[in-house]
């Protein structure tokens, strides 16, 4: 067994199942391949559903945000399934430190299940006040199939939503996906493929997802419909049952999506550290160089995984975080306020600079990041004239998201009409280089 924390006769994974929560299931797939690779019998917890918040409520007072409600809600199938052993199960859940009640989640199910009598079960609960290092025995090992798993679960969501709203016929793009993720993660789990030989394997699988998604039949052409990006809540913009599956419905009304990714939140993590070793005045200490390494290897790493698709994804390139921060300061300075706040504004922007017709927040109801950008988004809305910038709060209780949708999209066409007459405006002669200027600027 080679994961895990040390403890007297072995690790402390050594013997259990260790559940995933169902963020998104390419990602939750994706990882729980990565730590199968090094011997973690991983598995993906069940689908969320009415059950999921029927169930979590005999254990939750109302004011837990939705994500940690239904992650909790999802891994209690496990728990009170008659068959049960606490010995032998295992529970992955991230944490972090900050406003945010992300890091109330792991010590609150953690008491659940005492409160249960099944204190033999246990949180595995990583932090990013390390950069969630420390996970693995293997640790250089480690961090590079896990990295793998992240840019590889990104890149195929991030082709699905590109092709999803064209298609001719419903469902071929995610038929699609389904099966490269299938490939994807059994070449994640395989335990001592080479790395060198897992990266062009990899590689492969995006050509042939590519080479399949170009070949799909289609019913508009791409690209022809308004581009609305996606922020918010981590968890809450990728799990489909909580976000009363806003993606599609968007793509339902007449739009195509572009979402942040969960390596951006990796980056984050790596800008962050950056910022405390400067606070203490270690910026030309090892851990400043290490920083620094790690970040250049992680986008090595993502630009070789994506080389089959950088032709595809030459009009939906990804901001670095640091020009993230750096948009977000006039707004959100990233030194003062931390975490989602600053990358949701700052992708705002950035969405904007890269051609989308609006944004939409999707964040938890009573969520502090949330609270926050709702009122920095006028401002930004009006510094980008007039740029539809929709925050959408979710409590697990089903409203009329389909009317709320229809009035945003209205904004959005109206924006995009605007957008297109400047543009038409371009007086002839000019370069293209100064054309794209005048076209990023409305």
């Amino acid at each position: 067994m080679e994961f895990g924390s040390e403890k007297r006769n072995g690790h402390i994974l050594e013997g259990r199942t260790l559940h995933f929560p169902r963020m998104s299931t390419e990602g939750a797939e994706c990882l729980a391949a990565a730590f199968r690779s090094f011997g973690a019998k991983a598995k993906v917890s069940p689908p969320s559903d009415d059950e999921t918040l029927k169930l979590v409520a005999r254990f939750t007072t109302g004011e837990e945000c939705l994500p940690q409600r239904v992650t909790m809600g999802n891994f209690l199938k496990i728990v009170l399934d008659e068959n049960f052993i606490p010995a032998e199960h295992a529970f992955f859940m991230p944490t972090s430190s900050g406003p945010c009640r992300f890091g109330q989640y792991a010590p609150l199910f953690q008491k659940v299940l005492r409160d249960l009598g099944f204190n033999e079960a246990i949180v595995f609960a990583p932090t990013s006040s390390n950069g969630y290092e420390g996970i693995s025995t293997r640790k250089r090992r480690f961090q590079i199939i896990a990295w793998r798993a992240v840019i590889a679960s990104d890149a195929i969501r991030k082709l699905l939503l590109m092709f999803r709203p064209y298609e001719r016929s419903s469902g071929d793009s995610d038929a699609i996906m389904d099966r490269h993720l299938i490939k994807l993660c059994s070449i994640l789990s395989q335990p001592e493929m080479p790395l060198n030989s897992q990266m062009n394997a990899l590689i492969g699988v995006f050509e042939e997802a590519r080479d399949d998604f170009l070949r799909m039949p289609l019913a508009e052409t791409p690209g022809s419909r308004p581009l609305i990006g996606v922020v918010g809540e981590i968890f809450l913009r990728f799990n489909e049952f909580s976000n009363q599956n806003i993606l599609r419905k968007i793509e339902a009304a007449g739009g195509e999506t572009w979402i942040a990714g969960v390596a951006e939140w990796i980056y984050y993590t790596n800008a962050d550290q950056k910022r405390k070793l400067r606070d203490l005045n270690q910026s030309w200490s090892l851990s400043m160089i290490g920083a620094y390494i790690r970040g250049w290897w992680q986008h090595w790493e993502e630009k070789r995984i994506l080389s089959p698709l950088d032709e595809l994804f030459a009009t939906r390139p990804e901001s670095r975080v640091e020009e993230l921060l750096s948009l977000s300061r006039p707004y959100l300075p990233a030194d003062k306020a931390l975490g989602e706040m600053t990358l949701n504004t700052g992708n705002a922007i950035a969405f904007y600079h890269a051609g989308c017709d609006g944004v939409v927040d999707i964040s938890p109801f009573t969520c502090m990041n949330g609270i926050v950008t709702e009122a920095i988004y006028p401002n930004v809305s009006h510094d980008l004239n007039g740029f539809p910038v929709r925050i959408f709060y979710f409590d697990g209780v089903p409203f009329d998201l389909d009317r709320d949708l229809e009035i945003f999209m209205e904004l959005v066409h109206a924006y995009r009409r605007k957008r297109f007459e400047r543009f038409r405006s371009i007086p002839s002669g000019k370069t293209a280089a100064e054309a794209r200027s005048v076209w990023s600027g409305c």
